[in-house]
């Protein structure tokens, strides 16, 4: 595991399929020609396309239960049917545009954010500014995870993929909605800028637990 910061900002994550991230990254890079400042870079290494189950800052010293709480969440679960419904478009603070795909919160996925928000919110640490993250961050960030529990969790969850910065055509190429998609995996993350998912602590498939040591359990 990476050296972590004493306080951590955790995202646990729904990982999709390749074919579906590669669709995020290629709607990504549409964003990033039009907007090359765009902030987010999605990719398969460094910043992966997911789908944030539950957000929270955490010691680093209790990373080490909440990976053991995912592995028996993720053993008693199946793979999850997703679907994209929507390419929807979030404004920031400062008015700007942030699109996404927009996922049909199904009763399933419903209960497992309920599931594992239950479990790992016990271990949610006081917000320590940007040092709980990985590289450089905003204040916006710091304050999007600080929110999570009142704006973003339970009877406000809102699932969905960030795509970057900018406005997206109508047309996406590959994207016929509603797209419905499996999910396999799980991800407990270091979060970075713009609460992008830029390091894996380990990463679970659904029904079977954990899958890898960290360092290589994104590839």
């Amino acid at each position: 595991m990476h050296e972590l910061p004493d306080t951590v900002a955790v995202d646990i994550a729904l990982l999709p399929p390749g074919p579906i991230m590669d669709l995020a990254i290629s709607a990504n890079r549409t964003l990033l020609a039009g907007n090359r400042d765009g902030g987010i870079r999605l990719d398969h290494e460094d910043c992966l396309p997911h789908i944030t189950v539950a957000m929270l800052p955490a010691k680093h010293e209790e990373i080490p239960e909440i990976v053991a709480k995912m592995d028996r969440i993720t053993w008693q679960c199946s793979p999850m049917t997703v679907t994209i419904d929507a390419v929807a478009k979030r404004r920031t603070g400062t008015g700007g545009i942030v699109p996404v795909f927009h996922i049909h919160r199904a009763e399933i996925l419903q209960l497992f954010h309920k599931t594992v928000m239950n479990a790992v919110m016990p271990h949610a640490a006081p917000p320590a500014g940007p040092g709980m993250f990985m590289g450089e961050v905003s204040a916006p960030a710091v304050d999007c995870l600080a929110r999570f529990m009142k704006t973003g969790a339970y009877e406000h969850y809102s699932p969905h993929i960030t795509l970057g910065y900018g406005d997206l055509p109508e047309l996406i190429p590959g994207l016929d909605l509603p797209l419905r998609f499996e999910v396999t995996r799980a991800a407990v993350c270091h979060l970075g800028a713009h609460c992008t998912c830029r390091r894996v602590l380990a990463v679970f498939g659904l029904g079977t637990g954990r899958l890898a040591a960290p360092g290589g359990a994104a590839r």
